[in-house]
């Protein structure tokens, strides 16, 4: 259970990230949710109130844009003077084969689900130490730990960000600040319009549990490892991938 937190969730205008930002709602917490387009979801959540001790403020930026981010974490810190619980969400699909694969789509991705989760984390990091205290988690992927064709831009930049998470946990431990990250399988989300179709069925047959995963399955876990409940679990990459 989380209550009474300050939680910036990035990539929260649909999906996992999402589903993460309407269950901390429901617990009462004050949730800062970040997205680089409009949400139309988002927008719905904040003229719902949910439950009376909880606040919803919506950022909506481009976390490349490096002065955008820091521009945002730091409107929070002014607003709320802590952040408890910073959730990186964001990330960009991609799937090419190797002989196929254009040098500029790899810093791409790697900008987007690698090189912002960090600057992002090392924005956060540094407030949260003030309190000596906070959690960060990183929403990771199979795909990181799997070799098939056509994932290596995108599950390189998610095998990268498992080595960062488990980097950062050491680094981090002394200043009160735990480090996680959940690697999602095939989810119901709008990335999975863009997998190939024999992809996801070769997946989902390949796993013990044969099905896909629905967005609040994965969301369970990443708020387990923020709460109290996993106070002494960090650096780890949990896989939630129906055994994968």
């Amino acid at each position: 259970m989380i209550e009474n937190k300050v939680c910036v969730v990035t990539g929260a205008g649909r999906g996992i990230g999402l589903t993460v930002v309407k269950e901390l709602l429901k617990m009462g917490n004050t949730v800062c949710a970040c997205s680089k387009r409009e949400s139309k979801y988002l927008v719905e959540l904040s003229k719902a109130k949910s439950n009376p001790n909880s606040s919803l403020y919506i950022y909506q930026f481009d976390v490349t844009d490096y002065q955008e981010a820091k521009n945002a974490i730091q409107s929070i810190w002014r607003e709320s003077s802590r952040i408890d619980i910073l959730i990186n969400c964001v990330g960009a699909p991609h799937g090419s084969l190797f002989s196929m694969t254009k040098v500029d789509d790899l810093k791409n991705i790697f900008d987007i689900n690698y090189f912002s989760l960090l600057y992002l984390s090392q924005l956060v990091a540094r407030l949260m130490s003030r309190n000596k205290s906070g959690v960060i988690c990183n929403i990771s992927s199979s795909s990181s730990f799997r070799y098939d064709p056509g994932t290596l831009v995108y599950g390189s930049s998610k095998a990268a960000l498992n080595f960062a998470t488990k980097v950062l946990a050491r680094e981090l431990g002394d200043s009160g600040i735990r480090v996680n990250a959940v690697a999602p399988g095939v989810t119901k989300t709008d990335m999975l319009d863009k997998m190939d179709p024999n992809a996801i069925e070769q997946q989902v047959s390949q796993s013990s549990l044969k099905m896909i995963a629905d967005p609040l399955q994965i969301s369970s876990v990443i708020l387990f490892l923020c709460s109290n409940e996993a106070s002494h679990i960090t650096g780890q990459v949990l896989q939630v991938d129906g055994g994968l």
